[in-house]
């Protein structure tokens, strides 16, 4: 009957196209093997009826046995994600998706293997689909010699929205770090225009092995005077990795700019793997601890200067510091010890950034060094700050 009414249908139709001049073209009278769901709804669920659903309930709406999945169960859940809401960040909102995997995790349910998923989700039309499946994709190990790791590939490079293409370069790098064609396709992208495909292009430079890394610094130096402070603040941390000098200058630059305080952190952390990288202690760029110290001797309006959080990435030391100490003699221990204990005397400083200080006295100094802070300590009006100082000091004694 169905066919029937379809049939009549188009001879309506074209009789009506002749009368209007565009009987020329004959209309497409097959029907669909199924619906295509509209962008507010997936799988029989629409977009307000997602948003009030509980894990329970989309659970049972897509899942017959909910102890064991099956590949096309566990496809459906992953594409309900099309309804979930999304900033212009590319961050997902709570949504019941995610809660939906967790709590199938947490209940025990024998689940399928993600990558088995991959046929369906990378022909899905929905670039945040995609994205959202990448994003599963990472927690997976995968390489060449996976059966899917050609069709994913070619479903990466031919990407053109934003979303999937930043999700991949934050959550896929890894896994093909060491393929040309993908490290050719992040290169691509160094000057995308959209700010977070930026942003994750260098989160993924942290983890390629091109064959020539020089593009990749280049497109690091060039991000690191974006215009956008996420891009900024993301570059600085991750640039540190490529352990190239060429980004010590760019990098100080940025610390000596209290308007970019917010990069100060990622900055100065970057500089401080290049010659300290604790715990492992075996990188030795000079001009990155010249750039450190020259942070450190500043003279900065505000309390939170320089960065406590960067300085703590040079408060430790680990079991390889004397090996490395040994190689790494451009490091001038009185040096370090003397900018540290002048920033813990200024009382104008916040509690965290004198605190922090107190530990680099106590891996770069001696016992007599850290002896010495007690006259300021005792000096400090506050009692909560007094307690904070004397406790770390008397833990730092304890190591000499």
């Amino acid at each position: 009957m169905k066919k029937f009414l379809a049939l009549i249908l188009a001879i309506l139709m074209v009789a009506t196209l002749a009368a209007c001049g565009g009987g020329g073209e004959k209309p497409d009278t097959t029907e669909p093997d199924a619906p295509v769901a509209a962008a507010d709804e997936v799988h029989g669920i629409k977009k307000d009826a997602y948003a009030a659903m509980t894990t329970d309930d989309l659970i049972t709406k897509l899942i017959k046995d909910k102890a064991a999945p099956t590949v096309e169960e566990y496809t459906a859940l992953i594409e309900t994600i099309e309804l979930a809401e999304l900033d212009e960040r590319f961050n997902f909102a709570d949504n019941v998706t995610n809660d939906a995997f967790l709590q199938l995790k947490s209940d025990g349910a024998t689940l399928p293997n993600i990558l088995d998923c991959a046929n369906a989700i990378i022909a899905n039309d929905s670039a945040k689909v995609r994205a959202y499946y990448y994003s599963k994709l990472g927690n997976v190990f995968f390489d060449e010699s996976t059966a899917y790791y050609a069709p994913i590939k070619a479903k990466i490079l031919a990407e053109t929205e934003a979303i999937a293409i930043a999700y991949t370069f934050r959550y896929l790098a890894s896994n093909f770090r060491s393929d040309a064609e993908f490290c050719n396709f992040v290169l691509s992208h160094k000057d995308n225009e959209n700010a977070m495909v930026r942003k994750w292009f260098s989160s993924a430079v942290i983890y390629l092995q091109p064959a020539d890394k020089t593009p990749f610094v280049d497109a690091m130096i060039e991000l690191l005077g974006d215009e956008d402070a996420d891009v900024v603040t993301e570059a600085a941390l991750n640039c540190g990795a490529l352990e190239d000098d060429r980004l010590v200058e760019p990098l100080a630059k940025i610390l000596k700019d209290e308007n970019l305080a917010d990069a100060h952190d990622d900055a100065l952390t970057s500089l401080i793997r290049m010659w300290y990288n604790y715990p492992a202690h075996d990188n030795y760029s000079e001009a990155a601890y010249k750039a450190t110290m020259d942070y450190l001797k500043g003279d900065y309006a505000s309390a939170d200067l320089p960065s406590w959080l960067g300085l703590s990435k040079m408060a430790n030391k680990g079991t390889k510091f004397d090996a490395w100490a040994a190689k790494a003699t451009y490091v001038n221990n009185d040096e370090i010890v003397e900018a540290a204990k002048n920033i813990f005397e200024d009382e104008a400083k916040a509690r965290l950034v004198r605190t922090q200080c107190i530990s680099i006295i106590g891996v770069f100094g001696d016992k007599a060094d850290l002896e010495a802070l007690q006259a300021t300590i005792d000096k400090v009006e506050s009692a909560s700050d007094k307690s904070s100082y004397q406790s770390k000091l008397d833990a730092e004694l304890a190591k000499k």
